[in-house]
């Protein structure tokens, strides 16, 4: 009888919950994200890549005119001039660089 408590009590052991001071994945992890993004006054949303969301957020200086990458909290917009309205801004953009050089930049 003595093995059988034995198996029996390994049995229960694994049934334990799992240890609370470990991070959250899957469906936890998303829903944690999307309440800090929210809490801190970003917008959840669907992301460039099929199956991701990312946290949108509204630069402070959105809009803003710019001569150069620096200039800006996020990317400085070579047709406009201006501060890009959100980030991240994905998708292929003509942006300011260093020194006011222009580039494309492509973020997927």
């Amino acid at each position: 009888m003595r093995p059988r408590l034995i198996a029996l009590s390994l049995l229960l052991a694994a049934c334990q919950p799992a240890d609370p001071d470990l991070p959250p994945v899957g469906e936890a992890l998303v829903t944690n994200q999307q309440a800090a993004c929210e809490a801190d006054g970003g917008r959840w949303g669907v992301g460039a890549q099929e199956g991701t969301f990312v946290c949108y957020r509204t630069p402070a200086d959105a809009g803003k005119t710019c001569e150069m990458d620096g200039d800006c909290e996020g990317l400085c917009l070579a047709r406009s001039r201006t501060c890009a309205p959100v980030t991240p801004l994905f998708g292929c953009n003509e942006v300011l660089g260093r020194f006011g050089t222009q580039t494309t930049l492509c973020i997927e």
